[in-house]
């Protein structure tokens, strides 16, 4: 009975030692891997490969541009001294919620913020590791300081360890753009369209930064050119003049009916 009891006790300590270094174990990293695939998401947002997309004014808003090496990072401000890495310029500012909402697409039945991320690296050592990536909201824009947990409401963020690899060889180089970047709004839930958005994001941890700066942009819906309005107002036109042919038709024949009696 005695040795009964005490394997019985073993295993009970044995199961409760199991649990306690499972629920110690740190969650399991999530790397996206943009170089050699094409697709994937991390804590919900969703980061694909992109082929080269044009990049003049009207395609894209930038407002966030950091550089060094060999790693890097920054937010956008219009504040000054920018801090970290970020490049002083009419390229890093500040950007409202409502900048944000204005980027909104739908993929499959999904809505999402979406962003274009342009990166630069020397042709012989082509790869960028994209290492933190987190988004903060407050009423208080043109913050400049180096404590990142106090910019406002953490909105988005990556878990420790996870990254998104990327290789700048995929496409011609700087202005062409290489990921875009789909976030979904539920994570912004309360936030005013008044309130600031802040990205900030890390490079180089292990795919190190060698080049010109990294540009994260706002992906603006186009506006349609005039032109393409004209077969709407001519459709429009033809209604409008069918139905006017046929009251005037109508008010004719009771004028004849009238005059006929």
């Amino acid at each position: 009975m005695i040795t009964f009891n005490l394997k019985r006790s073993m295993r009970a300590a044995a199961l409760v030692a199991a649990g306690v270094l499972f629920a110690a174990a740190p969650a399991q990293a999530t790397i996206v891997d943009l170089t050699n695939g094409d697709s994937g998401t991390i804590n919900g947002a969703q980061f694909d490969w992109t082929p080269e997309q044009p990049t003049g004014t009207g395609n894209i808003q930038p407002f966030l541009r950091v550089q060094n090496d060999p790693v890097e990072q920054g937010y956008n401000t219009s504040g000054t001294p920018v801090p970290f890495d970020g490049k002083v310029g009419p390229w890093t500012h500040d950007v409202t919620f409502a900048d944000l909402q204005a980027t909104t697409v739908t993929v499959g039945n999904a809505s999402y913020f979406k962003l274009l991320l342009d990166i630069n690296q020397s042709g012989s050592h082509p790869l960028l590791s994209l290492d933190q990536l987190q988004f903060y909201t407050s009423p208080t824009g043109s913050q400049t300081t180096t404590n990142i947990s106090s910019l406002g409401t953490l909105r988005y963020s990556f878990n420790p360890g996870d990254a998104v690899y990327l290789d700048a060889s995929r496409n011609s180089g700087s202005g062409s753009g290489d990921m875009f970047a789909y976030l979904p709004p539920t994570a912004f839930a309360g936030t005013s369209s008044s309130d600031f958005v802040y990205l900030y994001s890390h490079f180089g941890s292990t795919h190190p930064s060698n080049d010109g700066f990294e540009e994260w942009s706002l992906v603006v819906a186009p506006v349609p050119e005039f032109s393409t309005f004209f077969p709407v107002i001519g459709l429009l036109v033809a209604v409008f003049s069918t139905h006017e042919l046929r009251r005037r038709k109508l008010k004719q024949m009771a004028r004849e009916k009238r005059l006929s009696r």
